[in-house]
């Protein structure tokens, strides 16, 4: 009886570890960026400086990626601009549709937009696809028209509702097998978000092309493939991320990769190249109108 009762106290206390790891992780994971709309809004400080919005999903929040709007923000120094981190966890387009009025009452002179690659990925996993749907609660499936059509209302709501400049990037590459289906997807969700930017009078930031071309000039020797979703890379990335304190570059080197840490998050270099671009877009925009 005494084994018995050592062995299930055993049991519950491995039990109790896994389970506060994964909560542990799953709260590091989730916090709001410092400078998150909320956080702006209620702080209520009237600025001088131009606003600008970075827009999007866990790429733009920057907790399970490398943080491009704060390597932005170190980019533009002593520039007249103040930046706000509208990236949350795990959204598709709908969901970013959603959130619109965060973006609009920042009152924004400048908003970024970097919206997709949950909604591409739900198009090439139907495991993938299930758990957004019921996690995200999505309305409907997604597919390539509704991402346009979600992209194409957030942009003319914006439009209607501030006076800002939009910059739509494109989506980073799916995995760095630059062959492979899901790259091809992203090229088809690049063209589509090409469309609508010239379709709303925006800019077009072209992240997958500029990604792809140092991709292929460094002769990418990715370890992980995408098979059916992305979870387990991105779930190991996690692990070694909050639980082992490594950084993005290692987990991103460790696995082989150029760019990505698992096969949808950026690593350092990528988060630069993000920063390097949507910094030309906001300058040209502002010497533009000087």
């Amino acid at each position: 009886m005494i084994s018995l009762a050592y062995t299930v106290i055993a049991f519950a206390s491995i039990i109790g570890t896994i389970v506060l790891i994964y909560l542990y992780g799953y709260i590091s994971a989730m916090m709001p960026p410092r400078n998150a709309p909320s956080k702006f809004i209620r702080s209520g400080i009237a600025h001088e400086k131009k606003v600008v919005v970075c827009a999007g999903d866990s790429i733009t929040h920057g907790r399970v990626s490398a943080n491009y709007v704060d390597v932005l923000e170190k980019r533009l120094g002593t520039q007249r601009f103040v930046l706000v981190n509208a990236g949350v966890n795990s959204e598709l387009s709908w969901n970013l549709l959603q959130r619109a009025e965060d973006i609009i009452k920042c009152n924004p002179d400048y908003v970024s937009i970097m919206i997709g690659t949950n909604d591409a990925n739900c198009i090439l996993s139907e495991k993938v696809c299930k758990r957004q749907m019921k996690h995200m609660k999505l309305p409907q499936r997604p597919d390539e028209r509704w991402f346009k059509e979600n992209l194409d209302l957030l942009c003319k709501k914006l439009k209607e509702k501030t006076s800002a400049k939009i910059g739509l990037l494109s989506i980073p590459p799916i995995g760095e097998d630059v062959d492979s289906a899901p790259v091809k997807l992203c090229w088809r969700f690049s063209q589509i978000i090409h469309e609508v930017a010239r379709d709303n009078d925006c800019v077009y930031i072209p992240l997958l092309e500029t990604m792809l071309d140092y991709i292929k000039l460094k002769k990418s020797s990715s370890k992980i493939h995408y098979t059916d979703g992305t979870e387990t890379a991105m779930y190991i990335a996690l692990v070694k991320r909050f639980l082992l304190g490594k950084s993005f570059d290692e987990i991103s080197r460790g696995n082989g990769f150029a760019m990505l840490t698992d096969l949808l998050h950026l690593n350092n270099m990528a988060a630069s190249i993000v920063a390097e671009l949507i910094e030309k877009y906001l300058l040209k925009e502002r010497n533009g109108n000087e």
